[in-house]
C-alpha cells in the first residue's frame, strides 16, 4: 500500500479524472463539495473574526488522500486475496500509450502496470481512460501506425459497460483479459521489429513513469488458468510468468518526483523517432532501465 512517503513531496499529477474522482466519492459517501471555514480579516484599528460558507480550495493530493482513507480495504494493493477487486492501488513503474479502438482512435489512453503479489506471482494491470485528462506528453510523442489489434472494440464494451457486458468471440473473461494485456505489451509493433524491451519503438506509446502512485475503479479482475495460457503468453508476447490481469479505469497516476517521467519522443519528430528505433544506440531520452528481475 502507498506510504506515508507517497503522499509527501512536490509530486505530479500525469492523469487526473475529476469526473471518475467525483463519482466513486459520491458511490462511497465522501462529500468533496463547499463546507464551512472559518476566514480571518484585519481591519484597523481593531482585530475581527468573521465565518463565512465558501468554495473550499482543494487540492488534488488532498482530495486523493480523502477518497484513499474512505475507501480503506476495499482500494487492493498486495492482490494476495482472491478476485474480484472494486478498486486497486499501488506505487511503481507506470508505461503510457495511446489506446486505438474503433470510436476513440488516438482519443484514448492506457497505462500499464505491472507487480507482485506476496506470494511474488506476477499481477498485470491495464487501465484506459480519456486523453484528455493526461499530462506530461504532448502531440506527436507518439508514432502514428502499427499494430491494432482487433479486440479492441471488446475491450470498449467493458469499459462502457463496466464489466457487465461481452458480446464478441472472445466470449469468457480469461481471454477478453489476456486481448487487454496483449493490446498493452503489443500494440503499435511493426513487421519483423525487434521491440521486446524497446517499447519506444512500438507505435502509440508516450513514455514511462517510474516512480508513481496510482489508484483505479476495476472493471474485470481474472486469474488465469496456467494450463490454458502459459504456452501461448510465452510464445505471443514472451511473457511466461503471467498469473492475473486487472483491468479497470484510472482516477489517478501521480509521479512523486519530477525527474522521473521518460517521454519515448524524446524532441524528434515521429518519422524520426521509428527510423531511430530500429536502431540498436537508440534510447529515449533519461531512459533508466530497471533491473533484471523488478517490476516497479
Amino acid at each position: 500500500m502507498a506510504g506515508r512517503s507517497a503522499e509527501r513531496g512536490p509530486g505530479r499529477y500525469l492523469y487526473w479524472s475529476e469526473r471518475r474522482v467525483r463519482a466513486v466519492a459520491e458511490e462511497i459517501g465522501l462529500s468533496l463539495e463547499r463546507g464551512w471555514q472559518w476566514s480571518f480579516t484585519l481591519s484597523l484599528p481593531m482585530t475581527q473574526f468573521q465565518i463565512g460558507e465558501r468554495t473550499r480550495s482543494q487540492s488534488r493530493l488532498r482530495t486523493s488522500q480523502r477518497l484513499l482513507r474512505r475507501l480503506g480495504p476495499l482500494a487492493a494493493a498486495a492482490f494476495d486475496g482472491p478476485p474480484p477487486v472494486s478498486y486497486a492501488q499501488g506505487v511503481g513503474h507506470v508505461e503510457f500509450a495511446e489506446f486505438v479502438g474503433s470510436y476513440a482512435t488516438n482519443k484514448a489512453v492506457l497505462c500499464h502496470i505491472r507487480t507482485r503479489c506476496h506470494e511474488g506471482r506476477t499481477v498485470d494491470i491495464v487501465l484506459f481512460g480519456s486523453a484528455e485528462h493526461v499530462e506530461g506528453f504532448r502531440p506527436g510523442d507518439a508514432i502514428d501506425d502499427g499494430w491494432v489489434s482487433s479486440a479492441a472494440p471488446a475491450i470498449e464494451e467493458l469499459l462502457r459497460s463496466r464489466g457487465t457486458e461481452n458480446t464478441w468471440q472472445w466470449d469468457d473473461d480469461q481471454s477478453r483479459a489476456v486481448e487487454a494485456l496483449k493490446i498493452a505489451v503489443r500494440q503499435g509493433e511493426q513487421h519483423g521489429g525487434a521491440h521486446d524491451g524497446r517499447p519506444w519503438t512500438r507505435g502509440y506509446t508516450l513514455g514511462h513513469d517510474r516512480q508513481a502512485q496510482w489508484c483505479a475503479e476495476v472493471y474485470a479482475d481474472v486469474v488465469l488458468d496456467d494450463s490454458r495460457w502459459a504456452n501461448d503468453l510465452a510464445v505471443d508476447l514472451g511473457l511466461n510468468d503471467v498469473h492475473r490481469i486487472v483491468i479497470g479505469a484510472p482516477l489517478w497516476i501521480r509521479a512523486l518526483r519530477t525527474d522521473t517521467l521518460v517521454r519515448y519522443q524524446g524532441g524528434t519528430n515521429s518519422r524520426l523517432r521509428r527510423l531511430l528505433g530500429r536502431r540498436r544506440s537508440a534510447v529515449p531520452l533519461n531512459y533508466q532501465p530497471l533491473p533484471a528481475g523488478r517490476t516497479d
